[in-house]
């Protein structure tokens, strides 16, 4: 398995790149922080060990791992090219995925506890991040050693990226990121390379995630990435807001909401990984309604902070097929207080109430899908450890029989 690495800017400043202004002031001691002994990065193969914020997602397919690479920007998240992670299966995305940091398919897995596509993704272009949520889970086995590819890369102007892409036909507009970079290897041939190739710039002997790779011309030509500066914002926003609900309209008579209170927020249809465990579902049917009037019909929805619902479907359809006009359906906040301080979506109780507009006779779903989370008793819990606790030996001490006065010097 081989991960391909493009690291920019050698020492301060890279060739032809304007000078990043990064401020270092709230930068932890150990974040971007390489294993080189040395200060001088050489181009060529190295080793992924000398990156520890370099990864590799894996997937198994079959007898062989399907791999994605990946970097760490934050303790628990990775970030990665959201069209490649999209073509992961995702009946099984969370259970089977591993995510392996700085060092070959040996060392440490991360396991996969959610994922998060950009807004932009599929909308605007398909070339967009996505966030990967990560939990420490074990270690795996029988795979490869990684290999690096390193390149001293070379800024290119706007205008030429766009030129050289015109003359060679790939100019497609779905592929161009939203926000893009171009930068090119200083030596070495033209190639091709796949998507999540890393350009990074070091500022004070740190390095800085810059850029995320699009499939594409690489090496020596001129090579897009989406510009990690724009949605640096938006991971650590993602970060902010775990266990806030996420909702989704996905057309007018159906929307989908999600909330968990230890994973980011992720927006879109059900994935079959989330609609595994049913936990209630309901199908009502309205038949009053007055004739040839918009009429309205509501009703409450609570979400508690003991269950974690992965995918909450709403869905409203007319009863009579040959409808034209679709019922419409609103998902509000219902907030009983004077002061509205309960519409910040960070209470462990949220409640909602849902609003249905229609003509004639309709059908309302509600599929709930998630699991009940389990807390412990912490009066019970000690109790049950002190019943298991051994006591101490206590020494049985004899009186003393002599009646000679005791002298104390």
């Amino acid at each position: 398995m081989i991960a391909l690495i493009i690291l920019s800017a050698i020492m301060e400043t890279v060739s032809g790149v304007p000078k990043f202004n990064i401020s270092t002031a709230r930068l932890r001691a150990q974040c971007g922080k390489d294993n080189s002994p040395i200060s001088v990065v050489y181009e060529g193969f190295g080793i992924i060990e000398t990156y520890p914020w370099l990864g590799t997602l894996v997937y198994p397919r079959g007898d062989k791992l399907l791999s994605i690479a990946v970097v760490l920007v934050s303790k628990q998240m990775a970030v990665g090219p959201a069209m490649d992670i999209d073509k992961v299966p995702k009946i099984d995305f969370r259970s089977r995925s591993r995510v392996i940091l700085g060092t070959n398919c040996s060392g440490p897995a991360f396991r996969v506890i959610n994922y998060s596509f950009h807004p932009d993704y599929a909308k605007s272009t398909f070339s967009a991040p996505t966030i990967i949520q990560l939990a420490f889970n074990r270690r795996l086995a029988d795979c490869h050693k990684s290999r690096i590819m390193v390149y001293n890369m070379a800024y290119v102007k706007p205008e030429v990226c766009q030129e050289f892409y015109t003359k060679s036909e790939l100019d497609i507009d779905s592929m161009w990121p939203s926000h893009v970079l171009c930068a090119r290897a200083m030596s070495g041939k033209d190639c091709i390379w796949h998507s999540g190739t890393i350009l990074t710039v070091r500022q004070n002997g740190q390095w800085s995630l810059v850029g995320i790779g699009v499939m594409g011309p690489g090496c020596t030509a001129p090579s897009r990435f989406i510009d990690y500066t724009v949605y640096h914002l938006w991971v650590r926003n993602s970060i902010l807001r775990i266990g806030r609900p996420a909702v989704t309209k996905i057309d007018d008579n159906n929307i989908v909401l999600r909330r968990s209170v230890s994973s980011v927020q992720r927006f879109g249809p059900c994935d079959p990984e989330e609609t595994k465990a049913v936990l209630f579902t309901d199908k009502t049917s309205i038949d009053q309604y007055i004739p040839r009037q918009q009429n309205r019909v509501s009703y409450n929805f609570t979400v508690f902070a003991n269950v974690d619902y992965s995918c909450v479907v709403f869905y409203v359809r007319n009863r009579t097929p040959k409808r034209k006009e679709m019922p419409k359906i609103f998902l509000r906040r219902w907030c009983t207080s004077e002061r509205a301080i309960c519409y910040g979506m960070s209470f462990l109780q949220v409640d909602f109430y849902l609003e249905i507009f229609f003509i004639e006779s309709i059908v309302y779903n509600i599929k709930v899908y998630g699991k009940e989370l389990k807390f412990l008793n912490i009066k019970r819990t000690m109790a049950y450890f002190n019943e298991k606790k051994k006591s101490p030996v206590i020494a049985t001490l004899t009186p003393a029989t002599s009646k000679s006065p005791t002298v104390y010097k």
